[in-house]
């Protein structure tokens, strides 16, 4: 076997352990990076101050995400569009929250970071937050309603 198999076939154990939609979850998180850095980018180039910039790119790319999970992530939690909803915004909420804060602590100590730079670590950080929380809270399955057995 060549050192070029071991690699392949460690790669494929390796994939086989990756929790269910991860993958995609980080493809669509990608995505949502980039919409992100191009509202901040937008944003800053236009005269808003960072901290406004990056509260408007996290809420716009928090949207767009959404869509992408709740489409090609997730299978259907059985809740209704509206409950769903509000369990991601919840979620991407507190995810959002640290990733925030994350961003602005280091552009209050490290101003001459570029903010690029600064926006992707607190993305990074909360990206563990995020996928728990959506993997197991907002599209866990519904649990269904238990049957109600007649008393003898």
């Amino acid at each position: 076997m060549t050192y070029l198999d071991q690699a392949v076939r460690g790669a494929e154990r390796l994939l086989l352990r990756v929790p269910e939609g991860l993958i995609r979850f980080l493809g669509v998180g990608f995505g949502g990076l980039a919409v992100d850095q191009s509202v901040l980018w937008v944003s800053e180039h236009m005269g808003v101050p960072f901290a406004i910039a990056r509260a408007l790119a996290i809420f716009i790319a928090t949207v767009f995400t959404y869509v992408l999970n709740r489409r090609f992530t997730f299978p259907d939690s059985g809740r209704s569009v509206m409950a769903e909803a509000l369990r991601y915004f919840g979620v991407a909420f507190a995810a959002q929250s640290v990733n925030y804060g994350v961003s602005v602590l280091i552009w209050s100590r490290m101003p001459y970071l570029p903010h690029p730079l600064i926006a992707f670590i607190g993305a990074v950080i909360a990206t563990v937050f995020s996928y728990s929380g959506q993997r197991f809270f907002t599209f866990a399955r519904k649990p269904e309603p238990e049957a109600i057995s007649p008393r003898d």
